[in-house]
């Protein structure tokens, strides 16, 4: 019978759950690199092999499904690693984002690291390096997303203000990947400012606004059943993309907010994902935008054209946030999602979302998620 394990990383090491196929109880091990913040995770089924980015020590390789983990650093000058992924068809290639939104890749499954070049020259390299403290992360770069179908079909985000690139030539070539995006994210209105201005000054408080804060873009994913397919969660919205990042749909109407960080894609239905959606409110006192009350999942069914809110084992009354790698889904029939707080509770249903159970509490500050089956 498959085993189903949940890597979970945190601000003080990371966890393992686990469960059988039936999904309906867990058992919990760790923490392992006790003392490290983990922040993702990448899993090759191939080989069997997890690998884990830490904000001080570089990744980490593990064999024995989490209980040791061997570093991967040479040539990686840059310990600080917000994301780590692997090409789907070779699993000796990986690539890994740092912090200042450096892009490195290594062809012998880490055991070294190059800078990769293409993307020095990528758009927006002018403001892309550097550091600054805008956010929680800063300046980093935080999404590496594969084609599973063609690898040399990648997205690349970053935390920085152009939101994302694309390539389709392994990363000979970039590409600006926000055409629609960048043109729909709603700006700050007339309402938001406090005295009257001139449409001059609106136009140019717009301007600013996009440039400075609705082109970054918090997650994004690849459908498993059509890679032509993306979802992305900006700060802005919700889109959907059907040519692979060349062009975007707002599918935000219908959600109680357009603001989120995590974003998951169900493994076998393209027109399936879930979002978590998240306020700016004035009682985050360590994060500028989280959820307080209810916490909800919504779910699409439609590609985007509807959602509907699952809350059934949800609790009511929450003060927290669900951060950008904080979700995902499992492979299996039906399908799993899991998702996890930064208050140290991991939520997850074998229901496809119509229900949810606690899965574990107490644990530090959950800042990725990621689902093996073996």
């Amino acid at each position: 019978m498959a085993k189903v394990m949940i890597f979970t990383g945190t601000a003080d090491g990371l966890f393992v759950f686990e469960s059988d196929a039936k999904r309906a109880k867990w058992k919990r091990r760790g923490p392992y690199l006790a003392g490290l913040s983990v922040n993702t995770f990448a899993w090759d089924r191939k080989t069997k092999t997890a690998y884990a980015a830490t904000s001080s020590e570089g990744i980490f390789a593990t064999k024995t499904l989490g209980r040791t983990w061997t570093p991967l650093n040479d040539g990686l000058p840059i310990r600080k690693v917000w994301t780590v992924a692997i090409n789907p068809k070779d699993a000796d290639e990986l690539w890994a984002g740092t912090h200042f939104s450096y892009l490195f890749r290594s062809s012998d499954r880490g055991r070294t690291w190059t800078l990769h070049p293409g993307y020095l020259t990528a758009p927006g390299a002018d403001h892309r390096y550097g550091d600054w403290a805008f956010g929680t992360i800063g300046n980093s770069l935080h999404g590496i997303h594969i084609d599973p179908s063609n690898p040399k079909r990648m997205v690349v985000v970053s935390s920085t203000n152009h939101g994302a690139v694309r390539t389709v030539d392994g990363g000979q070539t970039w590409e600006l990947a926000r055409k629609g995006v960048y043109e729909s994210c709603p700006t700050a209105g007339q309402s938001d400012l406090t005295r009257p201005v001139s449409d001059a000054d609106q136009s140019k408080a717009a301007e600013e606004h996009l440039a400075n804060v609705h082109a970054c873009t918090h997650r994004m994913g690849i459908s498993p059943a059509d890679s032509s397919v993306l979802y992305r969660q900006q700060h802005c919205g919700v889109y959907r993309s059907d040519d692979f990042g060349a062009s975007w749909q707002d599918i935000s109407a219908g959600l109680p907010d357009r603001h989120g960080f995590p974003l998951a894609v169900h493994p076998r239905d393209a027109n399936t994902a879930y979002v978590v959606p998240a306020g700016q409110r004035k009682g985050c006192k360590k994060h500028n935008s989280c959820i307080m009350g209810a916490l909800e999942v919504y779910r699409t069914r439609t590609g985007g054209r509807r959602w509907e809110r699952l809350a059934d084992g949800l609790p009511k009354k929450v003060h927290c946030v669900v951060l950008r790698h904080g979700m995902d889904t499992d492979a299996l029939t039906p399908a799993g999602v899991y998702f996890a707080t930064t208050s140290g509770e991991v939520y997850g249903t074998n229901s496809e979302g119509d229900s949810w159970a606690t899965l574990g509490k107490g644990l530090p500050r959950v800042q990725g998620v990621m689902t093996a089956v073996v």
